[in-house]
């Protein structure tokens, strides 16, 4: 759902307000303080305010998504691909990275808009959380790596 009343902004005051919406895609308080310091954020906006928050880092040539989150209530109606779609073209000269779990039907969403897997870390969520992480009942254990090379950018959403 591409609607033109959505706006995607740079943030880059005020960026411990978004923890409680940064906390739906990583329960982890202090990881998400740690990249907020040095990330770039973009926000999708409607009418000034936030639905959604995409929080990147880069490294050199190579971009990393670390945060993806979306308000409960504006799930699964293309507002995550839409910002994914536009930072993605923001840094279309770069290798964009992320690392996600393989449970809760990220990997598949990741997929459809131009990711492909690369790696996987066993036992990530088990060794660098202080506590098991549930999605749908189901705890969490590996790490999922996803790719968008240079070459990939011009792919849209599948």
């Amino acid at each position: 759902m591409k609607n033109e009343a959505f706006q995607i902004k740079a943030i880059f005051e005020n960026k411990n307000q978004l923890l409680p919406l940064l906390l739906i895609g990583d329960e982890d308080e202090q990881r998400i303080r740690k990249y907020l310091e040095n990330g770039i954020c973009y926000g999708l906006f409607e009418k000034e305010e936030i639905r959604a928050i995409l929080v990147v880092s880069q490294q050199k040539e190579r971009i990393e998504i670390e945060n993806l989150s979306v308000l409960t209530a504006y799930q699964k109606q293309g507002l995550g691909s839409q910002l994914i779609q536009a930072v993605c073209q923001m840094y279309a000269e770069n290798e964009i990275v992320l690392g996600t779990d393989d449970v809760s039907g990220n990997v598949d969403f990741y997929e459809k808009n131009g990711f492909e897997v690369f790696k996987r870390e066993k036992n990530f969520f088990l060794e660098h959380y202080p506590r098991p992480l549930f999605e749908n009942g189901v705890q969490l254990v590996d790490k999922i790596y996803l790719r968008r090379t240079v070459k990939d950018h011009g792919k849209g959403i599948k």
